[in-house]
């Protein structure tokens, strides 16, 4: 039986809830309740890696994509083959549609606007998007910034939020509509949907903000939420689908543009390592490479920090 961890979402350091106003443990026995019924008792597999809880994946068992990449390369009398995608059509290249029309549902629960700004960019490939409106449900609370160095600073944002819920649901002096343009920009949206297809998942979402250096550091902790809650429910496909797009592909693609255009030979592989020609020869090629001329640059983030 699905039991949501509250304390992955409650307990985290960067976020601060306003449980005096919000009923916020009640609309969580609330989620968690109708979370059984309208997915797990209808046979899906619900997965939660800390702030995200993936609801459906449509994909259930690969058989699916299993189907259709059977059609795709006309191999009618093998069908429920599982692997046949993954290992005769994404090793190869060849087109995904198989997982084209497969979608993850993703529940967000205490995440921050900003990050969900940064996810509802991706409009290709995400065939809904539900995000509590603000017109009428009220923010949970506040997430301090990944780089903030004093939080006490932020405190005042707190009391901001305070301040919109008290004028829109308690005094009702104003619609939540109006209030809602005095928000700050960290507050807690109430949970959201957000549905992507797995293609759009590994070759976009999971790449550019979590595979790629450079995306904002809260965006980082809830996409990586999002590929374990993959991870969980299917770890055979999501690693595979990693190690044809995962971090390491930046790596290749700088060191095969530096081997291209300086001409290293392996004696200057070996200089730029400090080890000598005869060790090199020894050595794995592949990490030297990956050690010397494909290594990345800091992003802005890490030079920040």
């Amino acid at each position: 039986m699905f039991e949501l961890n509250r304390s992955a979402i409650l307990e985290h350091p960067r976020l601060r809830f306003l449980s005096d106003l919000v009923p916020i443990a009640e609309h969580l026995d609330n989620i968690e309740k109708f979370i059984r019924i309208c997915y797990e008792e209808q046979g899906w597999r619900v997965a939660q890696s800390g702030r995200i809880v993936a609801l459906r994946a449509t994909d259930e068992d690969r058989l699916s994509s299993a189907f259709k990449a059977s059609l795709y390369l006309g191999k009618y009398n093998d069908m429920a083959n599982t692997s046949r995608f993954l290992r005769n059509m994404v090793s190869a290249g060849h087109s995904y549609e198989p997982i084209r029309g497969e979608t993850v549902l993703f529940l967000a629960i205490g995440v921050g606007k900003p990050v969900y700004d940064h996810l509802v960019t991706y409009t290709v490939g995400r065939p809904t998007r539900i995000a509590g409106g603000q017109r009428a449900n009220v923010p949970w609370g506040f997430e301090l910034p990944v780089e903030a160095k004093n939080a006490d600073e932020y405190e005042e944002e707190l009391e901001r939020i305070r301040n919109v819920i008290r004028l829109a649901k308690q005094d009702r002096v104003e619609q939540m509509q109006a209030a809602r343009a005095k928000l700050p920009v960290g507050y807690i949206m109430p949970p959201f949907l957000m549905e992507f297809s797995e293609e759009a998942l590994i070759k976009t979402v999971f790449r550019q903000r979590l595979f790629e250096k450079g995306a904002q550091g809260a965006t980082v902790d809830v996409v990586s939420d999002m590929l374990n809650a993959c991870m969980q429910i299917d770890e055979e496909k999501w690693s595979f689908l990693i190690d044809y797009h995962g971090p390491h592909i930046q790596q290749w693609e700088k060191a095969m543009r530096t081997l291209r255009k300086e001409r290293y030979t392996l004696a200057d592989i070996a200089q730029k390592l400090g080890i000598t020609e005869e060790e090199a020869l020894t050595r794995d090629l592949y990490d030297m490479l990956i050690e010397s001329v494909g290594k990345l640059p800091p992003s802005m983030w890490e030079k920040s920090r």
